[in-house]
């Protein structure tokens, strides 16, 4: 049951919104899947963890001047910033990486990492590289990135760096071991390791998760602090995440459970009236508005079954009304910095359910 303000909110908030918004958007269109068959692509994939694994303790020296040469950056990346050792001397170098290689913790997780993705070229990598394609296709400039996996012992689930002509991406594959590996007990005082986030360190979720930071630097940073420009940016990143990873579910997308995911998408109408009500749109006070756009268990002021993020979820649809009716390309939608533009010329509003 919603509680009395919930209801009042939805009440006064939806008179509001159809004040100014007299025309609905309308469901949403299949839109046919683009075939990017044809697309090549010239990257490559490095189990770093695999060969740093395979190490042969007894000419460690040899070996690391082998995988310095032959994958220099992210050599560079990895040893001063993911394992920092210690790089000033060789000595003190050989030293941290023999101590690390000889951990049984460390031999456990990199045996764990192995089973787990011992399909990863066959089963993740095209995930991943269809991705890249379809990145292609709507940003004909884009460069698919070459892909690093590697054990950072729960440190760094991914990231991205320069690697010489074309960007390096490293994927932390510890950080995507199954939402039952045992990650609380780490660290249980740790909220990185929350239920809510280690629900989604998993397979599933590992194309969206690498393609999202690659977005990132796409489409940039938000351009105010107000709600209204965060839930919209938000809302961008996830509607070109649709575009280029058609084939995931909603669920995933989201990080929601599917149980929260049918909870928004039933809820639409009473959210959007929520934000109207508790004029929160034009709120900038981050403490007000964080677990609105930011990963959490839930969103203040709503039901107990409403998750974190709700506002992205709005954003998302917002957009979506906007492109319907505006027709802008990927490109054009990145570029609009103004949110308001957005939520105006979208005329959006949520249907009664």
């Amino acid at each position: 049951m919603f509680s009395n303000k919930w209801k009042e909110g939805i009440l006064a908030g939806f008179v509001f919104v159809s004040m100014i918004f007299m025309t609905s958007c309308g469901g949403d269109s299949e839109e046919a899947i683009p075939d990017v068959s044809e697309i090549e692509l010239s990257n490559k994939l490095v189990r770093f963890e695999q060969l740093m694994a395979g190490l042969d303790t007894n000419k460690l020296a040899e070996g690391v001047q082998m995988l310095n040469s032959e994958h220099t950056e992210f050599y560079s990346v990895f040893f001063r910033n993911v394992l920092p050792f210690d790089t000033e001397t060789a000595e003190g170098f050989l030293g941290n990486l023999q101590g690390y290689l000889s951990d049984k913790r460390i031999q456990k997780l990199q045996d764990t990492t192995g089973i787990v993705f011992k399909d990863f070229e066959s089963e993740t990598l095209p995930k991943l590289n269809h991705a890249m394609k379809m990145m292609k296709h709507y940003f004909p400039k884009f460069k698919a990135p070459n892909f690093y996996t590697f054990v950072s012992e729960y440190t760094y689930p991914g990231f991205v760096f320069s690697d010489e002509s074309r960007d390096g991406v490293g994927i932390g594959l510890d950080m995507y071991l199954g939402a039952d590996y045992p990650y609380k007990q780490l660290d249980s005082n740790n909220p990185g390791f929350s239920d809510y986030l280690t629900r989604t360190f998993d397979k599933e979720h590992l194309p969206k998760k690498i393609t999202e930071l690659l977005l990132g630097d796409i489409v940039g940073r938000a351009p105010g602090s107000r709600l209204l420009d965060q839930m919209i940016h938000n809302g961008k990143q996830l509607y070109i995440l649709d575009k280029v990873l058609p084939n995931i579910p909603d669920s995933v997308l989201l990080e929601y459970t599917e149980e929260q995911t049918k909870w928004v998408e039933e809820n639409e109408l009473s959210m959007w009236a929520f934000y109207f009500d508790e004029n929160l749109f034009y709120e900038s006070n981050a403490m007000k508005i964080n677990k609105y756009v930011n990963p959490s268990p839930s969103s203040p002021g709503m039901p107990d079954a409403a998750p974190g993020r709700t506002a992205n979820y709005i954003g998302w649809r917002i957009v979506n009304a906007y492109m319907k009716k505006s027709g802008a390309t990927l490109e054009e939608l990145i570029n609009i910095k103004d949110a308001q533009k957005i939520m105006d010329e979208s005329r959006y509003k949520p249907a009664r359910k």
